[in-house]
């Protein structure tokens, strides 16, 4: 029923815009997507309320079933398309000591959340390509999805804590599977494994709607933060573009604001991943930090190391081939 209602209501679209002079193809793109936001809303909502009914009485945690089960919990959260409201079932774990509501693990619904995991998506991809004030209009602008600038930042970081937290799984595989077995790819040629290493401070705002009660305790916002980085690549993964210029096609990136100790982790592992074990050698180049060598003797040991005058930051990000400087040292 609601699919032929939405027909006639953009067939209705169509004939308003053939007849208006004043009206280009964005007017009626913007028309189309307007009238069909509440159907699209209504079958997200018909969708999840199907997905919660059908969702078993089990702990998402421990997997044992709950006991003290009751029914019809209401929960309104934001979608895509609009307020979304689901009723789903609750029950006791005893085992983990806790209410549970199932359904929303299904759903991918934070605790604490009120924004559906696509929300949450598009918040985390725009604040992490412009300040998050901007980012709260472009999203308004664009989907017609209202978040405040506080609720936008904290819906990003949520997204990068879980981000983090896979990264750490990830992490932990490849040092694992480093230390049990080789990896299954042949290796046809010897190659020499390229490390990079940095840091540099960024201003990024911490603690939104805070700075006034820090301020009244004494305590003056952080705004500047080092971001420690770093880049592998196999030297044999260099190609070029179509007009001749030299490019690495292949390479990772890791970068955190959680100190020299998680580059150390995060980097080593992200190596392992590119083919560090099976490489026939290992250059690390960086500038003259102390850290950055330290670093380099403790996870990269039998590296060669080569001290590069001129990198700085952005150098890590450059795809193009650099001229090093020729102090190079065995470690």
């Amino acid at each position: 029923m609601w699919a032929a209602r939405l027909a006639d209501s953009l067939d209705q679209s169509v004939r308003d815009f053939i007849v208006a002079s004043d009206e280009n193809l964005g007017d009626i793109e913007l028309q189309v997507e307007r009238r069909s936001r509440e159907f699209q809303r209504q079958a997200t909502e018909k969708a999840a309320q199907a997905k919660a009914d059908v969702t078993p009485p089990v702990c998402p945690i421990c997997r044992k079933p709950l006991s003290r089960i009751s029914h019809h919990h209401e929960r309104t959260f934001e979608s895509r398309f609009g307020p979304i409201q689901v009723r789903r079932a609750r029950g006791y774990c005893r085992r983990c000591g806790k209410w549970r509501f199932p359904a929303d693990t299904v759903l991918g619904l934070e605790d604490t959340a009120g924004y559906s995991p696509r929300v949450q998506e598009m918040a985390a991809l725009l604040a992490s390509k412009m300040p998050v004030s901007e980012a709260s209009v472009v999203l308004e602008h664009l989907t017609g999805v209202k978040l405040p600038r506080a609720t936008l930042d904290r819906e990003a970081r949520r997204q990068g804590q879980r981000a983090r937290q896979l990264r750490r799984q990830e992490d932990e595989q490849a040092c694992g599977a480093s230390q049990k077995r080789v990896q299954s790819e042949m290796v046809l040629e010897p190659y020499q494994m390229i490390i990079q290493m940095d840091a540099w401070n960024i201003r990024e705002r911490d603690q939104w709607g805070k700075t006034k009660v820090l301020r009244q305790r004494g305590q003056e916002p952080e705004r500047w933060h080092w971001v420690y980085t770093g880049t592998c690549f196999r030297l044999d993964h260099r190609a070029q573009t179509a007009g001749g210029r030299p490019v690495i096609s292949e390479r990772g990136f890791v970068a955190t604001r959680e100190g020299m100790d998680a580059l150390r982790e995060q980097l080593h592992a992200e190596a392992l991943r590119r083919g560090l074990g099976q490489a026939a050698g290992a250059l690390v180049i960086a500038d003259g930090a102390v850290w950055i060598w330290r670093l380099a003797d403790d996870r990269f040991k039998d590296a060669r190391q080569r001290l590069d005058y001129c990198q700085n930051g952005f150098g890590l990000f450059s795809s193009s081939t650099k001229k090093f400087s020729p102090t190079t040292r065995a470690a």
